[in-house]
């Protein structure tokens, strides 16, 4: 039961977005054939098929990710993925979230990225351990 009511305000926090962000697909009845009317049918195509994905993504299931201030200077306050044109923001706060599987995926990407990062730079720093006794000897 609970699932249902986190979709269903999940959906209405999309449906806000988009009102805010002007996403919504104007509908003009143009004649026939003109370069207007044409283009204006492919875009009320792609917007169908966005607002589809977004019904794929808020029914897939979801997975809790919990973002660390400590990636706040890295990723900003407020971590933002796009997959296929659909946004999700999770705050860098410590706190537990839940979202759909492939954004989370994304996610834990981005912070796994990080931590290989800032691995290496410790690596590189540590030059009391990078001495080598021929060159090449360290791959770092």
């Amino acid at each position: 039961m609970a699932t249902k009511a986190n979709n269903t305000n999940l959906d209405a926090a999309l449906e806000e977005a988009n009102k805010d962000l002007g996403n919504s697909a104007p509908v003009v009845e143009e004649p026939k054939g003109s370069v207007e009317a044409v283009s204006l049918q492919k875009y009320n195509q792609l917007e169908l098929k966005r607002k589809k994905l977004v019904s794929v993504y808020s029914e897939e299931e979801k997975v809790p990710v919990t973002i660390s201030p400590f990636y706040a200077p890295y990723l900003g306050r407020v971590v933002r993925e796009s997959v296929n044109g659909i946004f999700v923001d999770v705050p860098a706060d410590g706190k537990t979230y839940k979202i759909n599987k492939t954004h989370a995926g994304h996610i834990i990407a981005k912070i796994k990225r990080i931590d290989a990062m800032l691995e290496h730079q410790k690596r590189m720093g540590d030059t009391a351990n990078n001495l080598e006794y021929a060159p090449g000897e360290l791959h770092l």
